[in-house]
């Protein structure tokens, strides 16, 4: 598994505050900014989706995102 990005996250979420609340804006409210989301991708690198996980500490979520998606023989995304 690749380094969590959980930090940066948290980090972009709190140094940034404007960039979340706009994001959050332009798509009519329906983000939430928390560490533990994971997006799928295929082989081409296309997006498929995301899965988020929720209940343990963020890197733990994180962690359980990318056990589920390559247990399902996908490809996560971690920058």
């Amino acid at each position: 598994m690749a380094p969590s990005r959980s930090g940066w996250v948290r980090a972009r979420a709190e140094q940034q505050a404007y960039f979340i609340a706009g994001a959050t804006s332009a798509i009519g409210g329906a983000l939430l900014a928390v560490p533990g989301g994971v997006l799928i991708q295929d082989d081409l690198g296309r997006t498929l989706g995301a899965v988020g996980v929720s209940g343990d500490t963020s890197d733990n979520d994180e962690s359980a995102a990318v056990d589920g998606i390559e247990a399902a023989d996908l490809v996560p995304r971690i920058d």
